[in-house]
């Protein structure tokens, strides 16, 4: 027996509740993820300097709970700032988040203390280092450093961040201003040889991949080459009805890629080499030969076949004959 009571009770809860979602409904695990105490990620507005209050009630009440503003605002930012550090002390993705929250609520009571706002936006750069969001770390950093020019943490934790990111460069310069501060930094000195050794090596990598490149290059042209001198030419299966000479040239380069078999090359008698499948139907099973020399093909099976050929037309060939002209003219792929 439902009692009136009850009855209003489920009516209250079938309204929909401050994000607009059903109470109970097939939204409830979104519900949940809005919840401060539940959500897995930041919303981006925390983490952009701003909070949408309308679309994050809940968050927004839980935040106006926890500090009472007044008029100290320098107070209640370093309350903030203190409830960060308790949260990123915990060293989970959860504390990192949280710990974010509280430092860009302590930024935006916008106190005068430049050395305070400097620290949160250190502190939430290092927050966001710790969950992997290596760009915003450096953008935080680099706030730390327009409140405070000598903020080294704020120098030192740009550099790790850039280093993450593979911008050797960027840790090198970094580097370099922590270094103008304090020329002994041990850290920073490691760094920049690292950053350095790196940059060598991708400089290194990067001369070998274009050398790569130009030898193949090289090597495409010169078996277009050949195909153009001796005539050759492939029909695609679909033509193109507008198509360069080059778009055209870059078909029949792949075309002669054959991962299964092999490629079409040239080799260093100027000869094309080409890879070869041989069919037994009869034995449901096929065989690969992946060099074999163009001249011997068409020297070689073309007079054989045309000669086979004329003996399959005068009925002088025999039935085991037969099947190597079969053979023969599935010589490629």
């Amino acid at each position: 027996v439902v009692s009136t009571q009850s009855t209003g009770i489920l009516k209250i809860m079938e309204k929909p509740n401050v994000h607009g979602l059903q109470p109970f409904g097939e939204d409830w695990v979104k519900e949940m993820d809005m919840h401060p105490l539940f959500m897995d990620d930041v919303p981006p507005e925390i983490i952009d300097g701003t909070l949408d209050r309308k679309k994050w009630p809940v968050l927004a009440s839980h935040l106006d709970m926890m500090y009472d503003d007044d008029d100290d605002l320098e107070g209640t930012a370093r309350s903030y700032k203190d409830d960060g550090n308790e949260e990123y002390k915990k060293k989970t993705k959860e504390g990192f988040l949280k710990a974010i929250i509280s430092y860009t609520e302590g930024l935006s009571k916008n106190c005068e203390n430049k050395e305070l706002n400097s620290q949160l936006y250190g502190n939430r750069a290092a927050a966001q280092f710790s969950i992997g969001n290596y760009r915003r770390a450096t953008q935080d950093c680099e706030k730390a450093l327009e409140q405070n020019p000598g903020y080294t943490k704020a120098i030192t934790r740009a550099a790790q961040a850039q280093l993450k990111l593979g911008n050797r460069r960027d840790v090198i310069t970094w580097c370099d201003k922590a270094l103008a501060i304090d020329k002994h930094n041990k850290d920073m000195i490691e760094m920049k040889v690292k950053a350095l050794q790196k940059l060598k090596e991708d400089e290194r990598n990067a001369r070998k991949r274009a050398a790569q490149e130009m030898k193949e290059r090289k090597k495409n042209a010169n078996l277009l080459q050949a195909f153009r001198q001796r005539k050759l030419n492939l029909y695609f299966a679909e033509e193109e009805d507008e198509e360069t000479a080059e778009e055209r040239d870059t078909r029949l380069l792949e075309s002669l890629k054959c991962s299964s078999t092999g490629h079409v090359t040239l080799n260093e008698e100027n000869q094309l080499v080409w890879p070869v499948r041989l069919l037994y139907p009869e034995h449901a099973t096929s065989d690969v030969i992946q060099q074999f020399s163009r001249y011997i093909v068409y020297q070689t099976t073309y007079r054989t076949c045309s000669r086979l050929l004329a003996r399959v037309r005068s009925g002088t060939l025999t039935e085991t004959t037969l099947y190597l002209i079969v053979c023969c003219l599935q010589f490629w792929e």
